[in-house]
């Protein structure tokens, strides 16, 4: 045997079968592993994933009867992997509304951030996940929260083009005024984007931040 072949099978055999059968949707093998009482614990051990959890992928992946047997069998629901993040933020990246609702159900911290500020209604936002920012503020997340340079997530939703979080967001009371402490905010954002909807909408919202955003060196 070559020692690629080698190498891949020791990356094969080194991942936990629970954490195979949830990534190949394998739901009642999975179940049976868990039934027949394997860590709900498990994690991916090396490369590119290392460290994430069974319920991390179960949250992403959207296997809902995975995650529930996995949180009942005694899995911490907000364990970090080796980047801070948690199942929580897999479940918000991927737009798993059920599987998010059921991490908060089991006592999810809705407020958790990481690196750079990142936190599940951040990434909700910039994924353009409506439903699970709504699921997200009605759990009690905070929603002026900032990232790590001082941008809201108006902001941030601007930035990325996403026009369905910046109507929501605005219903929801964030001012496209808010900004950092270089001037950036909401209008400056929208007035970057090639879209001229952004800079139209945020004005009708804010008449007058927007007038003193135009008139900024």
């Amino acid at each position: 045997m070559g020692l690629l072949a080698l190498t891949c099978s020791v990356a094969v055999a080194a991942e936990p079968a629970l954490i195979a059968a949830i990534r190949d949707g394998q739901t009642q093998q999975a179940l049976a592993m868990l039934d027949e009482g394997v860590s709900p614990e498990a994690t991916t051990p090396d490369g590119e994933f290392e460290s994430k959890t069974a319920l991390m992928w179960a949250a992403e992946t959207g296997e809902v009867a995975v995650l529930d047997a996995l949180l009942a069998a005694g899995a911490e629901v907000d364990r970090p992997n080796n980047k801070s993040g948690t199942a929580l933020m897999y479940a918000a990246v991927a737009g798993e509304l059920t599987a998010l609702e059921h991490l908060l159900g089991a006592g999810a911290d809705p407020n958790v951030q990481v690196r750079h500020g990142w936190s599940p209604l951040l990434l909700a936002t910039v994924k353009g996940h409506v439903d699970i920012l709504d699921a997200l503020v009605g759990a009690g997340a905070d929603i002026q929260v900032r990232d790590v340079y001082d941008w809201t997530l108006l902001m941030r939703a601007v930035d990325v083009g996403e026009r369905a979080m910046v109507e929501r967001l605005l219903e929801l009371g964030l001012s496209p005024s808010a900004g950092d402490d270089a001037g950036n905010n909401a209008h400056t954002v929208a007035a970057d984007q090639a879209d001229p909807w952004f800079a139209e909408r945020l004005e009708d919202a804010d008449p007058e931040g927007a007038r003193a955003a135009l008139s900024s060196p």
